[in-house]
Order: C-alpha cells, then structure tokens, then sequence
C-alpha cells in the first residue's frame, strides 16, 4: 500500500486517541488502498455496495439519477469523509446510489467483513463506527433543514461554510445539483455575492 494513503488515514483514526500501534497494524492489515481517476466509479445504481470507503484526497459525490435523466446529489465526500451507501452496505441490496470520483481521488477502504472484526477485535473502533453514523446523520439533518428552510444565496453561503475549500474545485453543476438549485441561479448568486 502506499504509504502517503495510509499515513493520511492513520493520522485521523489516531487523532481519536483510542489505538495502541498493534491495533494500527492490525487496521493497516486490512485496508485496501485505491486510486480512482476523476469521473470512475466507486459503485454505480443496481450493484451491492461492500466496501466502507474513507476519501483520502480528491473529493467523491453519491448521487441519483431521476425518470427524466437529471442527476439529483445526495452527497459529497472530499477528504477526512467517509463514503457508502449505507442501506445497500448492511442489507446487501442493489443499491439506488452512484458514487464516483469529482476528481483525482485516493480512498481507503474496508471490506464488510473487515469492517466487522475491526468491531469486533478493537473496541475502540465501535467508538470510531458510532462518531462516523453521529456525524452522517448530523449532515443529513442539516442538509434537511437547510433545503426546507433557506433561501437558495443563504444555501450557497451555507455550502461555502461546510466545504471552505471545495467550491473553487469542482464543476458549478454540481454544487447546483446539491443545492437544489439551478444552475443559472447559482450563477446569479455568485455574480452577486461577488459584486459586494
């Protein structure tokens, strides 16, 4: 495995505090570095999601494609998130979801069955498995509330205060997509934002 990915990953799971360097090495074991090339799929809509996936560097978007062909963004995973979908990962259906990479990526990821004996065998990884569920359904519930209740420039804003460094990379489309806004009114949002 490179050790450039691994390092990445190693300096956020010890930031917890929880592993001893046996433990480390017994995650190191078990992790499958991958380098995925900008617009490559991580899993695309009908196959079974099997892996926990950790975004090293690069930034993934999960996403669904509607009747009429309009790609809607359920999420955004640049480094230090954790991507998956995690209704296909723990009951091994077809999932709805693609998943691919907005640009040069590199992941790591485990396996549900490593996922499991991690679980199983480090108890200080159920402590990191419960911060990841907390932290993905604080960002959903979010995400929620900001769709119901502001308006599209407040959302733009929103964005650029969760994502400070990922609004200049990737494509105006696609932060349209997640806003649920179209791409025209994000320009106008922009155009205005920058003229004050």
């Amino acid at each position: 495995m490179p050790e450039s990915t691994f390092n990445f990953f190693e300096s956020y799971i010890r930031a917890y505090g929880l592993f001893s360097d046996d433990e480390i090495a017994i995650i190191k074991s078990l992790a499958i570095p991958k380098h995925l090339k900008k617009k490559q799929y991580l899993l695309r809509q009908g196959s079974v999601c099997r892996y926990h996936t950790f975004v090293c560097s690069g930034c993934l978007r999960s996403y669904r494609i509607d009747d009429e062909g309009c790609e809607h963004i359920i999420g955004l995973s640049p480094a230090n998130y954790w991507v998956s979908d995690p209704v296909s990962l723990l009951g091994g259906s077809p999932s709805n979801d693609f998943i691919d990479a907005l640009e040069d990526s590199t992941v790591i990821q485990l396996s549900t069955n490593s996922f499991k004996t991690l679980m199983e065998n480090i108890p200080g990884f159920n402590e990191v498995n419960n911060k990841i569920i907390k932290d993905d359904y604080n960002v959903a519930r979010d995400r929620i509330y900001m769709m119901l209740s502001l308006q599209a420039e407040e959302r733009y804003r929103q964005f650029i205060r969760s994502f400070p460094n990922l609004h200049d990379r990737i494509p105006m489309y696609v932060i349209a997509s997640y806003l649920g806004v179209s791409r025209e009114t994000l320009t106008r949002i922009r155009s205005k934002m920058a003229e004050t």
